[in-house]
């Protein structure tokens, strides 16, 4: 038992500028230590899970560590962007004024019915906007996909239909959002 610690220890040493290295190509900061963990985590899974018959470890190593720190990140983004929101919502609830982002939100008293719906309403608005050029099978991958971060196999599964298919959703969605003109929205 004491052999595979010291044999983690040595891999690691041998190993970490890898997952430096990733970091580095994906502009993350070395001083933010959980994406250097998950990118150890995902090296010693790729030295565990390898297969010589697919291809040279170092190839398979680089692209398990980079594929784990973009869920990292990915996931980061989603959060960061849930927080903000509730930091707006508690703002909102515990301020006077009813203000959201320099826009006045009707109060019950105006007529509205409830602030969180016209906050909701807001938020639904510009998804819809964003992605009113998609085709319905592109909303549900971006739906799903970046806004709440699932893998392609894992929407395949949620919609019954093949990976292949999922991909071709992916791939025209993203073609079309990088055709539109940003200036305009």
């Amino acid at each position: 038992m004491t052999k595979k610690k010291w044999e983690l220890e040595d891999f690691i040493e041998q190993n970490q500028r890898r997952v430096y290295y990733q970091m580095a190509r994906l502009q993350i900061d070395a001083k933010e230590g959980d994406y250097f963990q998950e990118g150890l985590v995902a090296m010693w899974r790729a030295y565990e899970n390898y297969n010589p018959d697919k291809g040279p470890l170092t190839t398979y190593m680089n692209f398990q560590i980079r594929n784990r720190l973009v869920d990292v990140l990915r996931q980061s983004i989603v959060e960061r962007k849930y927080f903000e929101q509730l930091g707006i919502q508690f703002k909102s609830e515990t301020q006077t004024g009813n203000y959201m982002d320099g826009n006045k939100i009707p109060s019950e008293k105006e007529g509205e019915s409830n602030p969180q719906e016209t906050i909701a309403q807001i938020n639904e608005n510009g998804f819809s906007e964003l992605t009113a050029v998609l085709s319905e099978k592109q909303k549900i991958w971006f739906s799903y996909a970046i806004v709440e971060g699932l893998s392609n196999r894992e929407i395949a599964e949620k919609e019954q239909v093949s990976l292949e298919a999922v991909k071709s959703w992916a791939k025209s969605a993203k073609r079309k959002l990088r055709n539109m003109d940003w200036d305009r929205q």
